[in-house]
């Protein structure tokens, strides 16, 4: 960040899109535990899970399908934090899905269709240019009936006591044509901005269109 090595944390955290340790230690367990639902059945960890969860695996003799609730609650571990984060899982997990395998993801198979275009805005000359081809950019789709711009936002709120708020507004021959709202839970602003995205271009696609041209201040989640 080119900051003085006394420089307060927090803000050069802020600055730097980074959140703060001790959610980043949360998000890392959360994850840690959530990645079980992508083991194989063959798992040995799967044993030591409950019926619901084994995947039709045979228990361990030590596994928590035959523990009784007393045993349970006497028990502490990343086991049953593991068993708690699967009892509401919200997305289904396929670890051997065709779109995850190397060579067959998104950008593997259309790059030549997808192009990212950063901003320096560190530079007063550099921001002025990129705003001027951007002003140029979406008066060229306003003209085009098959180019769709889809401008993305997300709200954070800083207390994180209510859910962030992912916004998606869809426009066309300079006209708004759709407009999508969504609460996104109490996360971090990287994944609100890209809930927010995903909105954009899942309502996107449903369309008839050849092109689309996404603006978003978070091209750290776009990419």
């Amino acid at each position: 960040m080119g900051t003085f090595c006394t420089s307060p944390t927090g803000g050069i955290k802020a600055l730097a899109g980074l959140i703060p340790i001790h959610l980043y230690l949360k998000k890392l367990v959360k994850q840690s535990c959530l990645r079980t639902a992508t083991l194989p059945s063959q798992h040995a960890l799967m044993s030591l899970l409950s019926a619901k969860h084994s995947k039709g695996t045979s228990s361990h003799p030590q596994s928590l399908t035959l523990l009784n609730n007393t045993q349970c609650a006497c028990l502490k571990g990343p086991l049953l934090d593991t068993e708690a984060s699967l009892l509401n899982p919200t997305e289904c997990f396929d670890p051997l899905h065709a779109e995850a395998t190397p060579g067959c993801r998104l950008l593997d198979s259309f790059l030549d269709h997808v192009s990212f275009h950063p901003c320096n805005c560190s530079s007063p000359r550099d921001c002025k240019s990129y705003l001027q081809s951007l002003n140029r950019l979406c008066l060229e789709a306003s003209s085009s009936p098959s180019t769709l711009v889809v401008v993305t936002d997300a709200s954070v709120i800083p207390s994180r006591r209510m859910q962030a708020v992912s916004a998606a507004h869809l426009w066309n021959l300079g006209q708004q044509v759709s407009s999508s709202k969504a609460p996104a839970g109490r996360t971090t602003a990287p994944d609100a901005e890209l809930f927010a995205i995903r909105l954009g271009i899942a309502k996107a696609t449903s369309m008839a269109i050849e092109c689309i041209i996404l603006i978003t201040d978070s091209l750290g989640s776009a990419r």
